[in-house]
Order: structure tokens, then C-alpha cells, then sequence
């Protein structure tokens, strides 16, 4: 025992109506503490982003299809 910080039930954080504060500020936490947000990306980062995750996307898909394919394969030789 003796694990307790003084924090009580809610944790220090104002106790259960804690879970309401969105609602209340209308920010989540992590908006409402001052967390940076990540600038916008140029347009030139943002198109070579894109152009990754359809690589990624088209990759994904293939490896979809090709496991299909093996699938049927399967399935005509029983």
C-alpha cells in the first residue's frame, strides 16, 4: 500500500466531472494544455506525402489481390 499521491479518486484532476470538460470548453485536452500543433506542410511536402501513401496504397492492394489469387488457387485444386 501506500501508493496514494493525494490524488484521490479523480486524480488529481477535479474528480469525476473531469470527463465533462470537453464539453464544457469545447477543446480537448490536449488543445486546452497548450500542446503545439504541427505547422501545414507546403504544398510540395504535402503532394510528395500523398504521393507515398498511394505507393503504400497500390502496394497494399496487390499483396490483397496476389493473396486472392492464391486463395482461388487453393480452392480450384480441392
Amino acid at each position: 500500500m501506500g501508493f496514494g499521491h493525494g490524488h484521490g479518486r479523480g486524480g488529481g484532476r477535479g474528480g469525476r466531472g473531469w470527463r465533462h470538460m470537453y464539453y464544457a470548453t469545447g477543446l480537448p485536452g490536449w488543445m486546452r494544455f497548450g500542446v503545439p500543433q504541427a505547422a501545414a506542410p507546403t504544398p510540395e511536402v504535402e503532394k510528395q506525402m500523398l504521393e507515398g501513401q498511394v505507393e503504400a496504397l497500390q502496394a497494399q492492394l496487390e499483396a490483397r489481390k496476389d493473396r486472392l489469387a492464391e486463395l482461388d488457387a487453393k480452392q480450384a485444386k480441392k
